[in-house]
């Protein structure tokens, strides 16, 4: 671990009231909020059935990683040498990086899908690959080891369960919602017999509840509301704009609401992921239908 924080004080070498900002930014792209984003472009825009693998790989990637965090409970590196803490902090544990096994679970995932097809692609996903990660050590939120272990976990994950859900083939939606049985009595389980700490766990409910949405709204437009119309000119950007909205509107005011009832609380947490998975995946094909956008 010596090692390890001698590697950071080298990196954070180059340091800078610029370098630190750009780092800031680029450190977003590995934040469950980029993959929500990218997810929903693909929904929206291009095919529901790869933003779907998407999202199933992405779940399980995120309860793997917060397992693992839970049972290691390796602390961060500024808790170790506050010195190293750049920019704000990031709570829970440390092993293993969370923003490096999300990046190579959304690169792979995006170069399985469309890699071939767009040649430039695999150069954009390997970059984010490499320049989320280091931005973790940079800022000192991470050990090198941390997001080394993140990309591998992330890159197996996304092989592995991408894998599972190409053999599902058209009865996806079915082992879905089969996989929502377990992994919410799951969740629910190690809050209730384990009593944890609320940043240990915010992540497994955030990721349970996104799912459990996204899927009943999957099932609910792929045999009800059935609008697969792809929008040309002016009709994408006002469908993005209406999405992105009701995206907003949903995660604002719930937010505020549950806020007033309960700060921190993962059942909360829980409830409002899975109207923003509900609206990305039912809710917002609805709206698009009538508007006809």
């Amino acid at each position: 671990m010596t090692i390890e924080l001698d590697i950071i004080r080298f990196i954070q070498g180059m340091r800078s009231g610029f370098v630190d900002a750009v780092m800031q930014a680029i450190t977003q792209l590995g934040d469950q909020f980029a993959f929500i984003a990218v997810a929903l472009v693909i929904y929206w825009f291009v095919n529901k059935k790869s933003a779907f693998k998407l999202v199933f790989v992405f779940i399980f990637s995120s309860i793997v990683n917060e397992g693992l965090k839970a049972l290691i409970q390796r602390p961060r590196p500024f808790k170790e040498d506050p010195a190293l803490g750049v920019g704000e902090e990031t709570h829970g544990y440390s092993f293993p990086s969370g923003h490096a096994q999300n990046t190579a679970v959304i690169s792979t995932v995006l170069y399985q899908e469309y890699g071939k097809a767009n040649k430039w692609l695999k150069w954009v996903l390997l970059a984010a690959m490499i320049l989320v990660p280091f931005t973790r050590v940079y800022l000192g939120q991470h050990y090198p080891s941390d997001v080394i272990i993140g990309l591998v976990l992330g890159i197996s994950v996304a092989f592995l369960i991408g894998r599972v859900v190409e053999l599902m083939k058209d009865r996806e939606h079915i082992y879905g919602l089969l996989v929502l049985i377990p992994l919410v009595l799951g969740v629910l389980a190690i809050q209730i017999f384990t009593a944890p700490h609320y940043d240990d766990v915010k992540t497994m409910f955030v990721a349970a509840g996104g799912l459990t949405g996204f899927m009943l709204g999957y099932v609910l437009d792929k045999f009800k509301i059935m609008y697969d119309e792809k929008p040309q000119g002016i009709k994408i950007l006002w469908r993005a704009l209406v999405g992105l909205a009701g995206v907003l509107i949903l995660y604002v005011g719930l937010s505020a609401i549950f806020d007033l009832i309960a700060e921190d609380n993962v059942y909360l947490d829980f409830i409002r992921y899975a109207a923003i998975g509900f609206f990305g995946s039912a809710g917002s094909m609805f709206i698009f239908k009538k508007l006809k956008v």
